[in-house]
């Protein structure tokens, strides 16, 4: 599922694109439960795997979208809070971001960290969602790359796109000119 963003909605800090490689449901909806909810960290590898499989087999669904197998990017994973992430004890879009990186030839970058303990999305309207996860990212001091290359923001699912929208604003907002948004499901 591709989509580039509407020119209209490329107001202030939009992402310029975004790309699911799943709809959330059957099959990946179940193995991202289990990465996420009942941490079985070793499923990353295998939807890192599948997932690189599908993007470079995967053509260009319109003009402006990326071309996985040429293109390069930076991906950055969205960050958990560091007590979500040491209750878990891993960050699943970080762990799948690895092998994906790494597969696709792709660096990868923390370039946000989540400065705000927000609470979990689940279960939350399409406001509340917003609310909860405005000024929860900021840029990483201790990372850097060029603000001209190619970001590709990722994370596991898209529902409202609250968490993607808020990182991509911090992202832009600090100069990165270009970010496409990946997501495990949609």
């Amino acid at each position: 599922m591709d989509g580039v963003t509407h020119e209209r909605c490329k107001r202030g800090y939009a992402p310029d694109g975004l790309t699911a490689i799943w709809a959330y449901e059957g099959a990946p909806r179940k193995l991202i439960h289990k990465l996420k909810y009942k941490y079985i960290s070793e499923i990353a590898l295998s939807l890192a795997s599948v997932a690189a499989g599908v993007l470079k087999s995967t053509k260009r669904s319109m003009p402006h979208s990326p071309n996985w197998s040429r293109d390069k990017f930076t991906l950055v994973p969205v960050p958990l809070h560091w007590v979500r992430r040491n209750l878990r004890g891993f960050n699943q879009v970080e762990e799948v971001g690895k092998t994906l990186a790494a597969l696709m030839n792709w660096e990868i970058k923390p370039l946000l960290v989540r400065k705000k303990r927000t609470k979990s999305q689940v279960g939350l309207k399409g406001k509340e969602r917003g609310k909860n996860v405005v000024g929860a990212f900021a840029l990483n001091p201790s990372v850097r790359v060029n603000e001209c290359t190619s970001v590709l923001l990722f994370d596991d699912v898209w529902t409202t796109g609250s968490t993607i929208r808020e990182a991509t604003r911090v992202l832009k907002k600090t100069g990165y000119k270009k970010v496409w948004c990946l997501t495990l499901a949609r």
